[in-house]
């Protein structure tokens, strides 16, 4: 995929890296040199100094040939009207801006703006982090009421049947990661000590199968 980032900062540069390594190829653009300068020789990919709103620039990143346009930059009036750009004018498949600012939130939605709120994101992995350490990792819809979580099995879930592991409509197992080798288990599947079971979950369901888990307690 072509890729265009607006912004370098830590987010934007992390961004960057991670898409470079895994192949795809990524332009990066930000108003600032050292900023650009501190992506480092061993990013795989093109910089461009200007502003995110710059149709000159974004041109020179190849906004025109993108299939995807990031705005990640500290501001969010730079980030709403780069996506804005990418979307109208250059017709870029898929845009997302950054919001720091929950009360702009509204605008972003009226503007049909998708946007990822970087205040919502951190308190939630601090929460996460606080009271749900046993799920290793939280994909949250919409609506709030369903995640797709991992959750690393412990001793107790040794033999488990798949079927004894899920719970009506609350709890469904999509796939489990053994000794590095991914399979979708069918409802005989036999889980094992160890083992990384990524599963669709509704809220309050954790309670249900904490035992389960490595570092959840007996009950």
């Amino acid at each position: 995929m072509r890729i265009v980032i607006a912004g370098s900062g830590r987010v934007g540069g992390e961004l960057a890296h991670a898409l470079a390594a895994n192949g795809h190829d990524v332009a990066v653009v930000d108003i600032s040199k050292p900023a650009l300068d501190n992506l480092g020789s061993t990013f795989n990919g093109s910089v461009h100094l200007g502003l995110a709103y710059d149709v000159a620039v974004l041109k020179e990143a190849g906004i025109e040939f993108a299939d995807a346009f990031v705005a990640v930059t500290d501001s969010d009036n730079a980030n709403l009207m780069a996506v804005q750009l990418a979307k109208e004018v250059f017709m870029v498949p898929k845009t997302i801006a950054r919001l720091d600012d929950p009360d702009r939130e509204r605008a972003y939605r009226q503007l049909d703006v998708a946007y990822v709120p970087a205040s919502t994101l951190v308190s939630k992995v601090v929460y996460e982090q606080i009271i749900e350490q046993e799920f290793q990792f939280h994909v949250t819809f919409e609506d709030g009421e369903t995640e797709i979580v991992d959750m690393r099995m412990g001793p107790a879930a040794e033999g488990l049947r798949m079927t004894d592991l899920e719970i009506g409509e609350r709890l469904r197992v999509a796939a489990i990661r053994r000794k590095g080798q991914t399979f979708i288990p069918t409802p005989d599947s036999l889980l094992r000590d160890g083992d990384l079971v990524v599963a669709a979950a509704r809220r309050g369901v954790f309670s249900k199968v904490r035992r389960y888990l490595a570092t959840g307690e007996e009950q």
